[in-house]
């Protein structure tokens, strides 16, 4: 049996992540926050690399899928006709994110929904993801247990004033506020 979800369910520690290793922070721009959405741009961002790819909605997507006028409008920015025009493939979003991203573990914001958009690509293109999610918490928390305090919360890194929403830019966010949030005990 294949297994498309890349969340990770396992207990972080030393022998699976490197607390001082790189850190690859990724979002996900969905049609809607909905059971019925899809992933329609996909972003990655770390200190070596970065970048983003549009996803062209599978046919039955269109068809069934849930899109959210009001997020194409006021968050994102995207557009149905720029996916079709502009996304690439699911088979080749899948395979291009596990080129990119390895066998590494990488953070997202919001692991229950960013998680399931990534299955969902992953699944729809049979194609086992190479790499392993984690939400910010779960790495807040493992920094915590491995010599780290908290000198920020997120909450107040956050800036979400009349920004556009887009997934590499969102992911270069996550990766410096993650790295604002603490700081190695002396």
């Amino acid at each position: 049996m294949k297994i498309f979800d890349p969340r990770f369910y396992g207990n972080l520690n030393s022998s699976n992540f490197d607390v001082n290793g790189k850190l690859i922070t990724i979002d996900i721009e969905s049609s809607g926050i909905s059971k019925n959405g899809y992933p329609i741009e996909v972003g990655w961002y770390s200190k070596d690399s970065s970048g983003s790819i549009l996803i062209k909605p599978e046919p039955d997507w269109l068809e069934n899928g849930f899109w959210c006028k009001y997020a194409e409008t006021h968050v994102h920015g995207i557009s149905k006709k720029m996916l079709l025009r502009k996304g690439i493939d699911v088979v080749s979003a899948a395979i291009r994110l596990n080129e990119t991203l390895g066998n590494s573990v990488v953070v997202c914001d919001v692991v229950e929904f960013d998680g399931t958009w990534l299955t969902q690509l992953f699944a729809k293109a049979n194609v086992i993801p190479s790499f392993k999610l984690i939400g910010h918490l779960e790495l807040i928390d493992f920094k915590k247990r491995n010599g780290c305090h908290l000198i920020k919360s997120f909450s107040e890194l956050q800036n979400f004033e009349n920004k556009r929403h887009r997934a590499q830019d969102d992911a270069k966010q996550l990766h410096e506020n993650m790295l604002k949030i603490t700081e190695p005990i002396a």
